[in-house]
C-alpha cells in the first residue's frame, strides 16, 4: 500500500475532516448554487459531476502536497469546505473557505479558517497564507478584514481580477486533531513494473508526457495538455482512489524508478460506464509496457471494484489502443459517442475469458 493521511480537526462548533463519497449530494448543492459558486474559479455553478471531480481533487492535493481542503461539518451536516490551496499555477498557498448560503452569517468561516491558519502554522510553517478574492465579494473582504489580512496588489487569476488578502500572525492556538483519515492506495507490481499512486515529484514527467502532440491525439480533445490541467488531473486520479470509485496509478520501470505512463479506470459520474485507460510516454512505445500495466490495473478493478462492465473507449483511428485491448480479450462492441467524438467500445470479460 501507499498510504496518505487527512488529519480530523474539532473546534467549538465545527469537525474539519476528509471528504466521503455521501457528501456529494450537499456539496453539489452548494457548489451549484450561483451565490456559492459565482465567487469560486472561473464562477460557473457546477454539475454533479463536476462537484465530485471537485471534492477527489480536494482528496488528492492532500497526497500531492500534504494540505489540501477539508469538509466542514456542523452537528453532523456538511456546512461548507476550508483549507490551504496550491494548485500548480498559484502563486502561494491560499487560505481558502466557502460556506453554503443556508449556514452564512453563523460564523462558521471564521472559525474554521482560524482553525486551519492555527493548524497550518503549527504543522506545515505556514504562517503567512493569502485569500484570493473577487472584488465583489463583499462578505469574504468583510471575513479577511476581520482576521487580520492586510490588502496587496491585485492580480489575474484564471484570466479574473482577484484582490490578494495576505494574512500575519496566525492564532497562538492550535484546533484538537483527533483520530486522521487514512487513504490506502494500493501498489501493484509486475514483472517489469511498479505501479502506484501519484507523488509530487512525478508532475514533470506527466507534463513532458502530456506536452506531446503524438502521443496526446487519440486523448480528450486531441491537443496537448496545459500543465495546470494535468496538475488538477493527478490530485483528480489519486482523490477518486480516497472516494473508492476508480482511480489512476503512474507506472514506473521497475529496474530503476523511470516514470513511464499511466493507467487506471474512470469510474467518475462523468463517464458513462467504468473504463480502463492507459496512456504512455512516446520514449517507452513499443516494448509492451501498456498490455502488461493494464492487464494489472484490469484485475485490480474486478478484484476491488465491482464494476457492472468494464470497458475502453478507443478511437477508430487509434491502432496502438485497439491491439492493447485485444490483447487483454476485450471485443469490440460497437461505436459510442462520448466526449463529442465516436470512440469504439471494447469490452473487456470479467473472468479474463468470454
Amino acid at each position: 500500500m501507499s498510504p496518505f493521511s487527512i488529519p480530523t480537526l474539532r473546534t467549538a462548533r465545527l469537525t474539519l475532516r476528509a471528504f466521503r463519497s455521501d457528501d456529494l449530494p450537499v456539496y453539489a448543492a452548494m457548489l451549484g448554487d450561483p451565490a456559492v459558486a459565482g465567487f469560486l474559479g472561473t464562477g460557473r455553478p457546477r454539475s454533479a459531476a463536476e462537484s465530485w471531480e471537485a471534492m477527489a481533487r480536494a482528496l488528492g492535493q492532500w497526497a500531492l502536497r500534504g494540505f489540501g481542503l477539508f469538509a466542514i461539518e456542523h452537528d453532523g451536516m456538511l456546512v461548507g469546505h476550508v483549507g490551504v490551496l496550491k494548485p500548480s499555477n498559484w502563486p502561494a498557498a491560499e487560505l481558502a473557505y466557502a460556506i453554503a448560503p443556508a449556514m452564512q452569517r453563523r460564523g462558521f468561516a471564521a472559525e474554521a479558517a482560524n482553525a486551519v491558519r492555527g493548524w497550518a502554522a503549527a504543522r506545515l510553517g505556514l504562517k503567512q497564507l493569502v485569500s484570493y478574492i473577487r472584488p465583489t465579494n463583499d462578505a469574504s473582504i468583510a471575513l479577511v478584514r476581520r482576521l487580520g489580512a492586510a490588502q496587496e496588489p491585485d492580480i489575474e487569476l484564471l484570466g479574473i481580477r482577484a484582490q490578494v488578502w495576505r494574512h500575519g500572525s496566525p492564532p497562538s492556538t492550535v484546533p484538537a486533531e483527533i483520530a486522521a483519515t487514512v487513504i490506502d492506495v494500493p501498489v501493484l507490481e509486475t514483472a517489469r513494473l511498479r505501479l502506484r499512486r501519484f507523488e509530487g515529484d512525478d508532475y514533470a514527467a506527466v507534463c513532458e508526457m502530456h506536452a506531446d502532440p503524438e502521443t496526446m491525439r487519440f486523448h480528450g480533445d486531441g491537443g496537448p495538455r496545459d500543465p495546470a490541467l494535468s496538475w488538477a488531473q493527478m490530485a483528480m486520479w489519486t482523490g477518486a482512489h480516497a472516494l473508492k470509485q476508480g482511480g489512476w496509478f503512474a507506472v514506473l520501470r521497475r529496474e530503476d524508478g523511470t516514470f513511464v505512463g499511466r493507467v487506471g479506470v474512470n469510474m467518475q459520474p462523468a463517464w458513462p460506464e467504468p473504463e480502463l485507460a492507459y496512456t504512455f510516454a512516446r520514449p517507452h512505445w513499443g516494448q509492451g509496457y501498456a498490455p502488461e500495466a493494464a492487464a494489472a490495473v484490469r484485475d485490480w478493478a474486478w478484484r476491488t471494484q465491482a464494476p457492472a462492465t468494464l470497458v475502453s473507449l478507443i478511437k477508430p483511428d487509434n491502432k496502438a489502443s485497439i491491439r492493447v485491448a485485444e490483447k487483454l480479450g476485450a471485443r469490440n462492441t460497437g461505436t459510442i459517442e462520448f466526449e463529442g467524438k465516436p470512440n469504439q467500445r471494447w469490452e473487456y470479460p470479467p473472468a479474463g475469458r468470454w
